[in-house]
């Protein structure tokens, strides 16, 4: 009896454990849009090198001196892209929630250097979230991590400025 009793209370431990995994992977969202790219810090005329992607096109910026510094979500955008380019950044469109739901930590998403910066923006249903950053601090959640992959993939074969984010230990 008491072996029976042993093997039913651990079948029953073993069928009331979760089998959900939402504190280990993120959900992902898609974004209504980004504008993504390189924004610099130190310069005269247009600081930026930005792309915006929707779920039906690739486009880059105007190149356009009149745009106000810091004010890269509101840059105009009319080069349109190919289809190729849309094909190779549009995972960017795929966003961990968490980016977008949760107050991102400064300890988290670095900005360090007035230099060239990444800039990553995303919408979705009205909701925003800005983000100028370095480098991925090396305690920032793997979703986040991979999303920050992804951009700099993309930004990339775009041909964007691209800064050395692999040794970054040295600032900690």
């Amino acid at each position: 009896m008491k072996k029976f009793l042993f093997i039913l209370t651990n079948a029953l431990l073993i069928a009331s454990c979760s089998k959900n995994n939402e504190s280990i992977e993120s959900e992902i969202i898609r974004a209504d849009k980004i504008i993504f790219g390189g924004v610099y810090g130190m310069c005269g005329g247009d600081c930026r090198d930005l792309y915006f992607i929707n779920d039906d096109q690739l486009y880059k910026d105007a190149d356009n001196n009149s745009d106000e510094y810091g004010s890269w979500s509101n840059t105009s955008f009319e080069e349109e892209l190919d289809q190729q380019e849309f094909n190779n950044t549009e995972s960017l469109l795929n966003v961990p929630s968490s980016l977008l739901n949760q107050d991102t930590s400064d300890e988290l998403l670095v900005q360090a250097w007035a230099d060239v910066d990444y800039y990553i923006y995303i919408e979705k249903d009205g909701k925003t979230k800005e983000l100028i950053l370095d480098h991925i601090h090396p305690d920032a959640s793997p979703e986040i991590k991979a999303y920050f992959n992804t951009f700099l993939k993309s930004y990339e074969e775009l041909g964007g400025y691209m800064i050395d984010t692999t040794n970054i230990e040295r600032y900690y």
